[in-house]
């Protein structure tokens, strides 16, 4: 069976994903503690300062012991016990980064297209027969899908940006990716497809017509006073759109 195709609902449900962008560790734990409770996935966004100019933990410090304890398996992630995480590499070396946020404890991988070597195909795949993690590639609104050609039918999933300036949180929407949704639900109609970026209660409903099935936001739900009732209002409004 295609791995875009396993375990895929009958009816099209839409799961909303808190992103978490770190600035330490303390911040990490702090805003995982503030979700992990009323939701079974969170994401990790981070950034090196080389694929994207901004950077975040851990790769804003050298040698970070509480980023060790994690990589070396010593300790799990915050409530690992009690939510999935899947892992945004918005970095340069692609494979060596995910393979220690995989020791870490996610279980699924985004890599982003525009970074992978363009031989790399194999090595990417090797992640899931090695580790057994879910494989998404993400791409930024300029890059062409027939970049995701070589990986399409191997594939777990696909997660376009929203925004143009990766590696920020609140920026605005980019509408040329409700295109991009539409051309690749056409071609694949059960793949998972989740859109990181410009997440609003103004956009959602788009997003999910256009065919996205996962819907990533950062700031709109950490910025809120109450993430849980963000969230529960945006399932809502999606909720059999």
């Amino acid at each position: 069976m295609n791995p875009a195709e396993k375990d895929m609902p009958t009816e099209k449900k839409i799961e909303i994903i808190p992103t978490v962008m770190p600035e330490n560790h303390t911040d990490f734990v702090e805003k995982i503690n503030r979700i992990f409770s009323f939701v079974s996935t969170i994401q990790i966004d981070v950034m090196d300062g080389k694929f994207v100019p901004s950077i975040s933990w851990p790769y804003n410090s050298d040698n970070d012991s509480d980023w060790q304890k994690y990589v070396n398996q010593e300790e799990g992630l915050p409530h690992w016990d009690k939510v999935d995480f899947e892992i945004d590499l918005m970095v340069e070396d692609q494979i060596a980064e995910a393979k220690k946020w995989i020791s870490a404890g996610v279980s699924r991988v985004i890599c982003h297209v525009e970074a992978l070597k363009e031989d790399g195909r194999a090595e990417f795949l090797k992640l899931r027969e090695d580790f057994d993690v879910e494989l998404y590639l993400a791409l930024v609104p300029e890059t062409s899908l027939e970049k995701l050609t070589p990986y399409l039918d191997d594939l777990d999933g696909v997660q376009f940006m929203g925004i143009n300036k990766i590696g920020f949180q609140g920026q605005d929407f980019e509408p040329k990716v409700l295109d991009k949704i539409r051309q690749l639900r056409a071609q694949k109609p059960n793949l998972p497809i989740s859109v990181d970026g410009g997440v609003s209660f103004e956009t959602a409903l788009q997003l999910v017509a256009a065919g996205a099935t996962k819907l990533a936001s950062g700031s709109l739900i950490f910025e809120s006073d109450n993430p849980k009732k963000t969230i529960d209002e945006l399932k809502n409004l999606v909720r059999s759109k």
